[in-house]
C-alpha cells in the first residue's frame, strides 16, 4: 500500500494513520515519503530580490519535539516577557522521534526494563546480585515528569489526561531457567526500595496468577517451560506525540512563536555574543531570515549533532552519532488487543546491546488501541526518519574519526544484531513475537517504521577511546548561551529532568535563577537545586507514595 502524502499524514489524527495500514504479515523496509515543502518554493525570497528578514528574540528553540516543547514551555512560565521562537522543518510539531509510532510510548520508570539493572559478578566469576543505581535514577526522573504534567494539568495548560496518558501495568518477563533466576534476583534487589515497594512477583508455579496478569503470554505456551514475572501497577503508556502538541499549544498561548515548514540552515555566534540562526521557509512565505537570540536550545533529535557542529562549539568535538532504525509489528485485532492491556519487557540474549530487547506493548495512539511488538533493528545513514542519507557523512569530522572507529570496532555485536534483523525472514520475526505471545497469528500483524535513534559516540573519559553511549546527554557551550540534546533512550520519559538540567547548566549562575526557584518548586515539588536535575533529595515511602497518589489522581492513572 502506498504511503499517504506527508502533508495529509501530518494533519491527520494518529488513529487515521493506523487505519490506513493494510496487508499481511510483511516488512516496511523503512520506505517512507520524503518531507515535502509547502507550495510556493523557498526561492522567492532570494531569487525575487527580497532581502532576508532580520528578527531578534530572547530564546530560539530548534525543533518542535517533546524536548523543545518542554524547555520552551518551562522557560515561558519562568520568564513570561521573554520573546521566544521555535522552528520546525515539518508541517506539524512532534512528528519525528516524539510521534507515537517513532518511540516506545512508555513512561520509562525502570519497572520492567531489564537493561536498567545488571548482574555483578563475584571475584570467582559467579553472578552475585543485581545493581539498582541506574533504575533508581530513571524512576526518579520519571517522577519529575509526572509532577510537572500534574502541575500543567491542574493549571489548565494540558488537555484531558486520557487524550495522552493511560495507566498500564508494567511487567518484566523471564522465560527459561536463566531468565527466571534473573527476574527473581531483580525483584529481590528492587522490592526493598521505596520507589519499587509496590512491585509484585508471579513465580513459575503460579499459573493462574500469570493468566490473570498477561493472558497472551501464557496462552498456548508449553506448560513445562518456566516463566516468572514482576508487575508494577504504577506504569503508564504515553502518547508523546499528543503530549508534545499539547505543550506547544500551551507555549503558543503564553506568547511563544512557532514557525512550521521552517528549516535551520546555519547557526553562528555574533561578535556581540548573541547567536544568529539562519532559516529558510520550505515553501510559501518570505524565504530566508536571520534570527538573533541570546540563548539557543537545539532539540532537533538526531540533527542536534549537525546543528551543534554548525555552531562551532568545541564542547561537541569528538562526538558522533550511530543512527539505528527499524520496524514495529503492529496488531489492531480488537480481540487480541483486549487480552493484553499491559507492557511486557524481557531480557535480551547474553551480551546483547540494550536496544536488542524487544517488548510487547499495549498502546493508545491518537485514541486508537493497538499492540506493538519490537522494534526489529535496521541500519540507516539518516539521523532522522525524515532526514537525509548524507546525514552521517556530514557529521564525520577529523575530530570524531578515531572515536567513531573505536566505538564501532568495540560494538561489532550490535552490527551483527542489526544485520540479523535486516535479513530475518517473516517467519523468523513471527517466532520472535511468539516468544512473548505463543499463539500469534501472522494475519494479525503488519510492519510500520519505528523511527530513528541516533545513539551517542564519544571519547571514553577514562580510556580516551571511542565508546557507544546508550542514553541522552546535554552538551552545553562554555558560556551557557547554547546547548543541545544528543542521544536517545529513555528520551521523552525524562524530558522534564533534561529541561531542568538545561536550565540549571545554562542559567544556574544568572541572577534570574534564584528568582525562578519558587516557581520551579511549584512545578516539580521534589525539585531541589542541591541535587542533580531530576533526582530526589529525599526518597522515603511517604514521599514516593504521596507523589504516586497526587499525580495519579490528577492524571487519572491511579492503579485500578
Amino acid at each position: 500500500m502506498a504511503a499517504p502524502s506527508l502533508e495529509k499524514r501530518l494533519s491527520a489524527a494518529a488513529d487515521d494513520s493506523i487505519n490506513q495500514l493494510g496487508g499481511s504479515f510483511r516488512g516496511s523496509s523503512m520506505r517512507v515519503e520524503k518531507s515535502k515543502p509547502a507550495p510556493g518554493g523557498w526561492c522567492q525570497g532570494i531569487c525575487g530580490g527580497v532581502p532576508p528578514k532580520e528578527r531578534e528574540v530572547d530564546v530560539i528553540l530548534i525543533g518542535a519535539g517533546v524536548m523543545s516543547a518542554t524547555v520552551g514551555l518551562m522557560l515561558k512560565e519562568l520568564e513570561p516577557n521573554w520573546k521566544m521562537m521555535m522552528f520546525e522543518r515539518l508541517g506539524a510539531p512532534g512528528e519525528e522521534s516524539s510521534n507515537g509510532f517513532n518511540n516506545a510510548g512508555t513512561g520509562h520508570a525502570g519497572f520492567m526494563e531489564p537493561n536498567y539493572t545488571k548482574e555483578v559478578k563475584n571475584s570467582d566469576g559467579s553472578l552475585k546480585t543485581v545493581t539498582t543505581d541506574k533504575v533508581e535514577h530513571v524512576c526518579e526522573q520519571f517522577l519529575s515528569s509526572r509532577q510537572y504534567w500534574d502541575y500543567l494539568t491542574k493549571t489548565g495548560k494540558l488537555p484531558k489526561p486520557d487524550t495522552w496518558i493511560h495507566q498500564t501495568n508494567h511487567i518484566a518477563l523471564g522465560v527459561g531457567k536463566d531468565q527466571v533466576e534473573f527476574i527473581k534476583k531483580r525483584y529481590e534487589a528492587m522490592k526493598s526500595h521505596p520507589l519499587f515497594s509496590s512491585m509484585e512477583i508471579c513465580l513459575p508455579e503460579e499459573k493462574e496468577k500469570a493468566k490473570q496478569w498477561a493472558p497472551l503470554i501464557v496462552k498456548g505456551r508449553d506448560p513445562t517451560e518456566p516463566i516468572c514475572m514482576t508487575k508494577v501497577s504504577h506504569g503508564t503508556d504515553v502518547d508523546y506525540g499528543a503530549l508534545t502538541k499539547a505543550k506547544i499549544t500551551a507555549f503558543q498561548e503564553l506568547g511563544g512563536d512557532l514557525r512550521l515548514h521552517t528549516e535551520v540552515t546555519d547557526l553562528k555566534k555574533n561578535k556581540d555574543g548573541k547567536w544568529v540562526v539562519t532559516t529558510k521557509v520550505n515553501g510559501a512565505g518570505s524565504g530566508w531570515a536571520y534570527n538573533k537570540a541570546k540563548f539557543v536550545f537545539v532539540g532537533a533529535g538526531g540533527w542536534a549533532l549537525l546543528m551543534l557542529q554548525k555552531a562551532g562549539i568545541p564542547e561537541v568535538n569528538g562526538y558522533m552519532a550511530l543512527p539505528v532504525t527499524g520496524d514495529w509489528a503492529i496488531c489492531q485485532n480488537p480481540e487480541v488487543v483486549s487480552q493484553h492491556k499491559v507492557k511486557v519487557y524481557a531480557p535480551g540474549a547474553p551480551g546483547a546491546p540494550p536496544m536488542s530487547m524487544p517488548h510487547l506493548d499495549y498502546r493508545t495512539i491518537g485514541g486508537k488501541e493497538v499492540l506493538l511488538f519490537g522494534p526489529f533493528g535496521s541500519m540507516t545513514m539518516k539521523f532522522l526518519r525524515y532526514g537525509s542519507v548524507t546525514d552521517a557523512f556530514k557529521a564525520l569530522k577529523p575530530h570524531n574519526l578515531l572515536p567513531t572507529a573505536g566505538a564501532l570496532s568495540r560494538n561489532l555485536s550490535l552490527a551483527v544484531m542489526l544485520m540479523k534483523d535486516v535479513f530475518k525472514s517473516a517467519m523468523g520475526k513471527l517466532q520472535d513475537i511468539r516468544h512473548y505471545y505463543p499463539e500469534a497469528d501472522p494475519d494479525d500483524w503488519v510492519f510500520i517504521p519505528a523511527g530513528v535513534r541516533a545513539q551517542i559516540i564519544k571519547k571514553d573519559p577514562k580510556t580516551g577511546k571511542g565508546m557507544l553511549q546508550f542514553g541522552t546527554e546535554v552538551v552545553t557551550g562554555a558560556n551557557g548561551t547554547i546547548c543541545g540534546l544528543l542521544g536517545a533512550s529513555p528520551g521523552a520519559s525524562t524530558c522534564v529532568s533534561i529541561a531542568l538540567d538545561v536550565i540549571e547548566k545554562c542559567f544556574g549562575s544568572s541572577p534570574e535563577f534564584k528568582k525562578w526557584s519558587p516557581k520551579l518548586k511549584e512545578m516539580i515539588p521534589s525539585w531541589s537545586p542541591d541535587v542533580a536535575a531530576g533526582d530526589m533529595k529525599k526518597v522515603t515511602p511517604d514521599v514516593v507514595n504521596n507523589i504516586y497518589k497526587t499525580t495519579g489522581a490528577t492524571l487519572k492513572i491511579t492503579p485500578k
